[in-house]
């Protein structure tokens, strides 16, 4: 299939130098972004229009913005960290919301004991992992509930009424991640695959599907897994080191680092075929260090983070915006 290269792309900001995190989420019709550098007096949230053109609102968080979820309507939740002389290294969540023009931040912070990483969920149903004691733990009223199961360095997690998956990394360095499934009624384990994969980056719900799909990097393809059984049920071709993966309603997108593509899946046709590609080459050689992508599902706009990353050379730290191709045979 050749790649459309009429797409039109724009910058959105220019991160600072040191700006390393992925910080980033679109939801509710706005462009949500993290900064993280310097003395945290400057670490900030900026809420920019749907089109990616102007900055809506800001507003100060005390700790870094590491990740971005979707929490409510025109509400996010922010995952990060901040060092004090007093006490140490804390984990924070802060709950953002933006209405009539003004954003509101709200700060907690979590036990010590609680070195989290990343969060999962919404309102009402919230999990946090912790990587040191190798526990998801649901976050209530009454404080954390850790899941029964150890798991090796739990990264992404996606809940659900009666289950639990978990991104599981098995080492410091990337290469040896396995999918964990957590019964909530019994805290019953079962990992998806019996040997490690390479380079699982994320995974994301499919929704209106029965799978998830995860991103394996250095095997330059995606793992479509069933909610239910737990196995696999499609692998998807994706040349080009993949990094994240996205949905709008019955596509799965896929962009890859090497070369820059966007890949469109069709989760409705039989076999999942790939219907369209756009090459991203535009982008230019110092957007490196692509990480992070998230989609406008009224416009199809996609938005690109590149963060700084100390062993990728001659990247300009940066958040670009990739618009749909004008010609409709380019669009699935």
């Amino acid at each position: 299939m050749k790649a459309s290269t009429d797409v039109a792309i724009r910058t959105v900001a220019i991160l600072d130098a040191g700006e390393v995190y992925r910080g980033q989420v679109f939801h509710d019709g706005h462009l949500w972004e993290g900064h993280s550098t310097g003395a945290v007096a400057s670490y900030r949230l900026d809420v920019h229009s749907a089109d990616g053109g102007q900055v809506l609102a800001s507003a100060r968080v005390p700790h870094t913005l590491e990740f971005l979820y979707p929490f409510g309507p025109q509400t996010i939740l922010v995952v990060g960290k901040h060092f004090t002389d007093r006490c140490g290294w804390l984990t924070y969540y802060s709950i953002a919301r933006f209405r009539h023009g003004r954003l509101r931040v709200k700060t907690r912070a979590l036990p010590m004991a609680l070195q989290i990483e990343q969060f999962g969920g919404r309102a009402g149903r919230m999990y946090f992992n912790e990587t040191g004691s190798r526990k998801v733990f649901r976050w209530t009223r009454w404080g954390a509930r850790p899941l029964a199961p150890d798991i090796h360095l739990p990264g992404v997690i996606l809940p659900y009424e009666k289950f639990v998956f978990v991104l599981e990394r098995n080492r410091i360095s990337p290469g040896a991640e396995n999918i964990v499934k957590i019964d909530l009624a019994s805290q019953r384990i079962d990992r998806t695959f019996t040997q490690t994969r390479n380079k699982l980056s994320t995974m994301i719900d499919l929704q209106g599907f029965p799978w998830i799909a995860a991103v394996e990097t250095w095997a330059d393809q995606i793992l479509l897994i069933d909610k239910e059984s737990n196995t696999l049920v499609a692998t998807l071709p994706a040349a080009g080191t993949p990094v994240d993966a996205a949905q709008i309603g019955r596509y799965l997108l896929v962009v890859s680092r090497e070369p820059k593509r966007l890949r469109f899946f069709d989760l409705v046709a039989q076999g999942t075929p790939r219907v369209a590609e756009w090459d991203l080459s535009a982008l230019g050689d110092d957007f490196a260090n692509l990480t992070t992508m998230h989609v406008d599902p009224l416009t199809g706009n996609v938005f690109l983070r590149s963060p700084f990353h100390p062993q990728v050379a001659g990247n300009t730290p940066a958040v670009k915006m990739v618009m749909p191709p004008k010609a409709a045979h380019s669009r699935p």
